[in-house]
């Protein structure tokens, strides 16, 4: 039943990811013309789509890593942590740039929809943030034991412990191979959905900035 859970928790969030991506590839041109806020809201969107793929990625390749005998079981939850450590501060920082533009957009256009999302973004970056000032201290300390031979992995990345270096090379590669990926498969998606968008005209493009900007 928690492995169930686990792989619907995995499923949802590579799903947000993709749909953050192409929500981000329809507007992706026209906010490319038009700059200002629009244009790092696509950018906050992009990241956040692609810090999604990269927690997605990092479970499976730390996981094939544990199944191929590279990692042991405590080496692959530092693996965890790592990309924990390195994820999380863009994660609440893009929820917070989310939370920020909600508001403004239900100000600006009312409706109960818009409210409600604003209220739910604001509760989740909050409960999101919380989380992260109780569990990333542990985190952060679990990594550097690791990396400093006086964590728990039975691991030590010491100069006169070559197994501890190779280790400690696989559990970075690990994270920056799941960075990678989860970049780029958000570029994919955003460059191949923008292709397919019709560059709105130029009155068309200030019509809706103009809409967007208004109290």
């Amino acid at each position: 039943m928690e492995l169930l859970l686990i792989g619907l928790i995995f499923v949802l969030n590579f799903a947000i990811s993709w749909w953050n991506a192409y929500v981000c590839g329809k507007v992706w041109a026209e906010t490319k013309a038009v700059g200002g806020w629009r244009r790092f809201m696509a950018w906050v969107t992009a990241v956040m789509s692609g810090l999604g793929f990269s927690w997605c990625y990092l479970i499976v390749v730390a996981l094939t890593c544990h199944f191929f005998g590279l990692l042991t079981i405590a080496q692959l939850g530092i693996a965890l942590q790592l990309g924990y450590v390195v994820l999380a501060p863009c994660i609440v920082f893009a929820c917070w740039m989310i939370t920020v533009d909600s508001w403004a957009n239900a100000y600006r256009n009312g409706g109960i929809l818009n409210y409600g999302l604003a209220g739910y973004n604001a509760y989740a970056t909050i409960h999101n943030t919380m989380s992260v000032f109780d569990n990333y201290g542990s985190a952060l300390g679990d990594v550097f034991g690791f990396f400093t031979g006086g964590g728990k992995s039975g691991s030590s990345s010491s100069s006169d412990d070559n197994g501890g270096v190779l280790v400690a090379i696989v559990v970075i590669g690990v994270v920056l191979v799941a960075l990678a990926a989860g970049v780029l498969t958000t570029m994919m998606i955003i460059k191949k959905v923008a292709a397919s968008e019709e560059l709105p005209t130029l009155d068309e493009i200030r019509r809706r900035a103009a809409a967007q900007n208004r109290p």
